[in-house]
C-alpha cells in the first residue's frame, strides 16, 4: 500500500482524536474544565458548539421532560460506537484496491449506522426518528451481508494501482469530515437532536464513499452496491434535514456559512463525478465509460 504525507496526516488526526476522546472519563459536565490545550481541533468543543448546546437546552426547556436525559451515558455510548466504526474504516481506507477499500469501509459504516440507530431506540423519544432508526437497522443488514460475502473472496491486492493514492486521499477527507460532524452533532443534550445530527453526517459520508467507488472502482457487484446507495441515501438524508429544519434550534451564522461551503464543495465534486463517470444499466450490467 502507499501512504502519502497528506493521507498519513489525515489518518493520524482521525486516530488521535478518537483515542483522546475514548480516554476521557464520563464525568459530570460541571466537573469538566472549561478550556483545553492538548486536544486536536476535531475533538474540541468550540465556542459556537457550546453556544449551540446552550440553545438546545433552552429549546428543550419548553418540551416534555422525556426529551431531556442525563447525556453522559449517551455520549459515552456514542463515543464507543464511533470508535468501533472508525477502527474498521481505518483498515479499509488504506487498502490498495479501490473495490476492496470500498467494501471494507462501507461495511464499517453500515455497522456504525446500526449501532447509532440502536442508541436512538435506547435514548430517543421522537416517533418519526424512532421509526427511521428501526428502518435503518432493518435495511442495513442486507448491505452488511453483501459486503461480508464479497470480502470473503476478494482480499486486498499486494501492490497499489495507479489510482490508489487518489482514492485513499478522498477516503481520508470524507472520514475526517464525518468524524468531526458526528462528534459535534452527538454532543447535544437532547437524544433526538444528537441522533438526527450524527446520523445526517454519517449518511452524507456513506453517499460520498459510494461516489468514490463509482469514480475509482471497477468491480460490477461493488459498483452496483454503490449505485443502490446513491439512489437510497438521499431520501434518508432529506428526512433528517427536514426533521432538523422543523425541530432543531437555528444554527449560528458561522455554522450556516460552514454548511454553505460544504454544500458548494459537494456540488462541485458531484459535477466532476458526473463529467467523468456515466452509468448505464443494461440488465445486470453496469458499465464505466473509459477516458478517451
Amino acid at each position: 500500500m502507499i501512504l502519502s504525507s497528506r493521507f498519513t496526516a489525515s489518518l493520524i488526526s482521525v486516530v488521535v482524536g478518537l483515542a483522546l476522546s475514548a480516554c476521557q472519563p464520563a464525568s459530570d459536565p460541571s466537573d469538566m474544565p472549561t478550556e483545553t490545550t492538548d486536544t486536536p481541533d476535531t475533538s474540541v468543543v468550540t465556542q459556537d458548539t457550546a453556544a449551540q448546546a446552550e440553545t438546545d437546552e433552552a429549546v428543550v426547556a419548553d418540551e416534555t421532560d422525556e426529551s431531556v436525559i442525563d447525556s453522559a451515558p449517551m455520549m459515552e455510548d456514542y463515543t464507543k460506537a464511533l470508535t468501533r466504526m472508525n477502527n474498521e474504516v481505518n483498515i479499509g481506507m488504506v487498502y490498495n484496491d479501490p473495490d476492496t477499500a470500498f467494501a471494507k469501509s462501507i461495511l464499517a459504516l453500515h455497522r456504525g449506522a446500526v449501532n447509532m440507530a440502536q442508541l436512538q431506540l435506547k435514548y430517543g423519544t421522537d416517533n418519526a426518528l424512532l421509526l427511521l432508526a428501526q428502518e435503518i437497522i432493518d435495511s442495513q443488514q442486507q448491505r452488511i451481508d453483501i459486503s461480508n460475502k464479497w470480502l470473503a473472496s476478494h482480499p486486498d491486492i499486494p501492490n497499489p494501482k495507479p489510482n490508489t493514492e487518489a482514492m485513499q486521499l478522498d477516503y481520508a477527507d470524507i472520514v475526517a469530515s464525518m468524524n468531526y460532524n458526528i462528534r459535534m452533532g452527538t454532543e447535544s443534550v437532547v437524544a433526538d437532536l444528537a441522533f438526527a445530527r450524527g446520523m445526517l453526517a454519517h449518511q452524507r459520508a456513506v453517499l460520498q464513499l459510494a461516489k468514490v467507488e463509482l469514480r475509482y472502482g471497477t468491480d460490477v457487484e461493488m459498483r452496483r452496491l454503490a449505485v443502490q446507495i446513491t439512489r437510497d441515501q438521499p431520501r434518508i438524508i432529506q428526512i433528517l434535514e427536514d426533521w432538523l429544519a422543523n425541530n432543531a434550534p437555528a444554527p449560528s451564522p458561522e455554522a450556516e456559512a460552514e454548511a454553505e461551503a460544504e454544500a458548494e464543495a459537494e456540488a462541485e465534486a458531484e459535477a466532476e463525478a458526473e463529467e467523468s463517470i456515466e452509468l448505464e444499466e443494461d440488465g445486470d450490467t453496469i458499465k464505466r465509460d473509459e477516458p478517451a
